[in-house]
């Protein structure tokens, strides 16, 4: 049973999900937000310039959606993991290697929990 709390979230983290289709940001799963709430400027330019470099590679996405933790009362709040690449018919995530390269260049934290 000991470890079962590693399985459990921290009441205060929050798995969310970003959305970005070239004009307009949306956030899924963000717990208690206002209705002011807007994104950090940080954040917006960061995966702004991941989605026009990421449009130039592949001119045929829709949006890009980026997983993370959203961490409450954090200098840093949100921490990405992942990215997936919409498509009219499909989408793919990228590698996990390219996300945390493509997070660093642009600013945005790259989530990683060290194996113990």
């Amino acid at each position: 049973m000991a470890h079962f709390n590693d399985y459990l979230f921290p009441l205060n983290e929050a798995h969310v999900r970003l959305n970005y289709d070239g004009d307009t940001f949306h956030l899924d799963g963000m717990p208690d937000v206002p209705d002011h709430f807007v994104l950090p400027e940080l954040y917006q330019r960061g995966i702004r310039a991941l989605y026009n470099l990421l449009e130039s590679m592949v001119p045929q996405i829709s949006c890009i959606s980026i997983s993370g933790i959203w961490f409450t009362r954090q200098t840093v709040p949100f921490e990405a993991f992942d990215i997936w690449l919409e498509m009219p018919d499909q989408g793919f995530y990228l590698p996990m290697a390219t996300s945390a390269s493509l997070f660093r260049e642009n600013g945005i934290p790259y989530f990683h929990k060290p194996l113990i």
